[in-house]
C-alpha cells in the first residue's frame, strides 16, 4: 500500500468530560503547547452541571465544545463525540485522549508518523507515565491480556521507566491516549457499548481492528502523563462484580481461543474465585461473590438468547 499523503491529514482530538471543569481546563491548556501538526479539538461534555462547557468556550474559543444533556458513559460518549467530530470536521484521524492527561509537545506528531509511513496502520498507542510519579509507567506498550488467568494489565505498569519499553511494537491499545483512522473507526462501528461502564470496550475495539487486517502500533515517542482519576468500582460491590464477570465472559468468547477458554474455566477461574473468596471474605463482603455468580448467569442468559435468535434466522 502507498503511504498516506501528509497534506491530506486532518486530526481531531476527542475528549470526554463529566463534572471535571478544572481538570479539563488544565488538559486543554496543556494541548496549547503543541504547535504542529495542526489539529482540532472536540470536547464532549457528558451532562456536567459544573459549568464546564461555558468555561471552555470562554477560555478556549478554538475548541468545539458540545454539552449533552445526559451522561452517556465512556464508550457511548466516545462514539457520540467521534460521530460529532466526523460530521463537523471530516477528520482523517481521531485522537482519543482522557481529560486527566497531559502530553509532551511532540505527542501528536509521534502518534501520526506511523500512519504516514505505513497505510496498514489503523491505530497507534502512546506511552503513559503517572502524573504523580513521572518516572513510573502507567502503560509501556498497550495491554497484556492473559485469557487463561482472566487478567488484563498494562505492560510495564508501575515500573520505573528506564527505557526498557522504548521500542515501537505491535500491541493491543487502550483507549485513553490513542489515535485511529476515522474511516476504520466508522467501519468497525466504534466502541462496543454493550460492555457498559466497565469495559473492556477499548481492548475489544483494538482486537477487532487487528482482526480486520490493520496493524496497531505502540509509539513510545508519544508520551502522556496520567492523573488516574477513575471513580467507578473503587468498592468491589455486588454490582461491580456482576458487570466485571459478565463482561469478561463476553470478551473472552469473542477473542480467546478454545484452548484459552478451557484453561480459564478449569484453571484461571477457580484460582481467581478462590483469591476473591479469601480477599472479600476477610472484608465481610460476601455480596461481591454473589455478584460474580450473577454476572455468569447474565452471560449464560444472553448466550441462550443469541442461540435462539440464530435458530429463528
Amino acid at each position: 500500500m502507498e503511504p498516506l499523503d501528509q497534506k491530506t491529514v486532518k486530526i481531531a482530538f476527542v475528549i470526554l468530560t463529566w463534572n471535571q471543569r478544572e481538570k479539563t481546563i488544565k488538559c486543554l491548556s496543556n494541548l496549547r503547547q503543541i504547535k504542529k501538526p495542526s489539529f482540532h479539538i472536540v470536547l464532549w461534555d457528558n451532562g456536567s452541571r459544573d459549568g464546564t462547557v461555558e468555561a471552555v468556550r470562554e477560555a478556549f474559543p478554538e475548541v468545539l465544545a458540545h454539552h449533552h444533556t445526559d451522561n452517556l458513559g465512556v464508550a457511548p460518549g466516545r462514539n457520540a463525540a467521534a460521530e460529532f467530530a466526523i460530521k463537523r470536521l471530516n477528520p482523517t484521524h481521531l485522537l482519543f485522549l482522557d481529560n486527566d492527561m497531559w502530553v509532551e509537545p511532540n505527542f501528536v506528531g509521534a502518534l501520526l508518523k506511523p500512519f504516514i509511513d505505513d497505510k496498514t496502520i489503523g491505530q497507534t498507542q502512546a506511552k503513559l507515565r503517572f502524573m504523580s510519579d513521572p518516572q513510573r509507567l502507567n502503560d509501556g506498550g498497550g495491554c497484556r491480556i492473559s485469557f487463561w488467568l482472566g487478567r488484563t494489565v498494562p505492560i510495564g505498569y508501575g515500573e520505573l521507566d528506564r527505557g526498557q519499553y522504548d521500542t515501537p511494537k505491535q500491541c493491543v491499545a487502550c483507549g485513553g491516549a490513542m489515535m485511529v483512522r476515522a474511516d476504520v473507526f466508522q467501519r468497525l462501528g466504534g466502541f462496543d457499548t454493550g460492555f457498559g461502564v466497565l469495559g473492556p470496550d477499548d481492548l475489544d475495539f483494538s482486537l477487532r481492528l487487528r482482526k480486520a487486517g490493520y496493524n496497531v502500533l505502540y509509539v513510545p515517542q508519544a508520551v502522556a502523563y496520567h492523573e488516574v482519576s477513575h471513580t467507578y468500582g473503587r468498592d468491589y460491590n455486588q454490582k461491580y462484580a456482576r458487570l466485571k464477570a459478565r463482561n469478561w465472559f463476553v470478551f473472552m468468547r469473542r477473542h480467546a481461543s478454545l484452548m484459552e477458554q478451557l484453561a480459564f474455566l478449569f484453571l484461571g477461574a477457580p484460582y481467581q474465585f478462590s483469591r476473591m473468596v479469601i480477599r472479600e471474605g476477610r472484608k465481610g463482603n460476601l455480596a461481591a461473590l454473589g455478584g460474580v455468580v450473577s454476572g455468569l448467569l447474565d452471560y449464560w442468559k444472553s448466550d441462550a438468547q443469541r442461540a435462539g435468535k440464530s435458530k429463528i434466522h
